[in-house]
């Protein structure tokens, strides 16, 4: 069996995040974008993590899988076109910011952590209570990394562990705003050769990460960190021969049997922290001064990485997976009809194409040129089927960079 795992999103309990990301919606469009695997996002808030186990049932053939309940999930089903009617599994994640005492409001790094049953996801809850305030769905916690990795190591239970977002610029353990030394080792100490599985981020790309050799032995992983429904699926890791959650973290880590076959990633230059970032003007630039204020600018990953590379070239494992830069098909179809890309023209062209041939995944990535054509026009498909032939790493046509990942506390999503 193969799933696209999205293991990185968040609910609407965290700052700077829609309030229409609920469970219902999240199934909904997770379904629309051909995600068969999703993280819950911020299980450790209380209110969240209590709507979690009302609305999801444990999947008893594969164990760490939920599933929506049954009067849920038909309600969701309902109002989806047949095509996009599959099965979808749940695991319970979350996202926490370590920020010990005398950490500036935007530094300390992100991780991810993963839970395999409710029980452990509270017991982890109660575990955290001394250190930070869990009402906010990405909890600040006042713990070093190494520290956050101890309690984890400690915990348990199937408690898995990766860095998130890996060159954000500002809450990663590379970041180029106080990410340190760039190295595991700085950020976790003794227990730095536990890390074996880093997430990418929107920030960076396998070429960009297999130049530190500090991550060489680390597995590597791709998610969308959704702040909105729209954004769901942007970026997903594809996973085959894994069926439950211990399965499916073996399969990242490349200890078997199941195994990664690749990721689906948002083109960088898009992105909105690659280039150098003013938060004031909501720009990037290519000098480490805003042209428009004055202001020094936020160093982004297309140049932190050149400060922290230890080679000059990638140095890929023998068995590292493929990856894709996938525009998602809205914005594909803003492209092509020249308009925004939650204009009703899209919206509604966006509608029809996921009738006719099934989940946006599907078309991205394996639809035929004639099957599109069909279903839209031959200029969409030649576009399609297109951007699957070009190279990592393309330049894309300029238009406004999408949020990425966290930078909430300045109110951008």
């Amino acid at each position: 069996m193969g799933f696209a795992a999205d293991l990185h999103i968040h609910s609407r309990y965290a700052s700077a995040v829609s309030k229409d990301m609920t469970l219902e919606n999240i199934s909904l469009h997770a379904r629309k974008k051909g995600v068969d695997l999703i993280g819950t996002g911020d299980c450790l808030q209380p209110a969240w993590l209590k709507e979690l186990e009302t609305g999801l049932q444990p999947v008893k053939s594969q164990p760490g899988f939920f599933a929506l309940r049954k009067e849920l999930g038909d309600a969701a089903s309902a109002k989806l076109p047949e095509k996009l009617r599959r099965p979808l599994r749940f695991l319970l994640s979350t996202e926490l910011h370590c920020s010990p005492a005398g950490t500036a409001e935007l530094r300390g790094p992100h991780h991810l952590v993963y839970f395999p049953t409710f029980e452990a996801a509270w017991g982890f809850h109660r575990k955290l209570l001394p250190f930070g305030d869990l009402n906010e769905g990405r909890p600040r916690v006042r713990l070093s990394s190494q520290e956050l990795l101890e309690l984890v190591l400690e915990h348990g239970k199937g408690t898995e562990f990766a860095p998130a977002h890996w060159l954000n610029p500002f809450f990663s353990i590379c970041g180029s705003q106080g990410g340190g030394d760039g190295t595991l080792v700085g950020q976790f100490g003794s227990l730095a050769p536990h890390v074996t599985l880093v997430e990418t981020g929107l920030t960076s790309t396998p070429p960009m990460c297999r130049r530190v050799s500090g991550l060489d032995g680390r597995r590597l992983f791709s998610n969308s960190d959704a702040h909105s429904l729209e954004n769901i699926g942007r970026e997903v890791t594809l996973i085959e021969g894994a069926t439950d959650y211990e399965a499916i973290f073996a399969a990242l880590r490349g200890t078997g049997p199941g195994r990664v076959t690749g990721t689906i990633k948002y083109p960088i230059e898009r992105t909105r922290y690659f280039r150098n970032w003013c938060g004031i003007c909501q720009d990037s630039f290519d000098d480490m001064t805003c042209p428009t204020c004055g202001r020094k600018l936020a160093m982004g990953s297309r140049d932190r990485v050149e400060q922290i590379a230890d080679r000059p070239e990638p140095m890929f494992p023998a068995d590292a997976p493929s990856y894709m830069m996938i525009l998602p098909l809205a914005e594909v179809l803003s492209d092509v009809l020249g308009v925004d890309d939650g204009s009703k023209a899209v919206q509604q062209q966006h509608a029809r194409l996921l009738e006719s041939l099934g989940n946006e995944r599907y078309i991205l990535t394996e639809a035929t040129q004639d099957e599109i054509a069909r279903a839209g026009t031959a200029q969409l498909a030649r576009i399609i089927v297109g951007q699957r032939m070009q190279p990592p790493g393309r330049k894309p046509p300029k238009q406004k960079r999408t949020g990425d990942e966290d930078q909430f506390s300045l109110g951008i999503s």
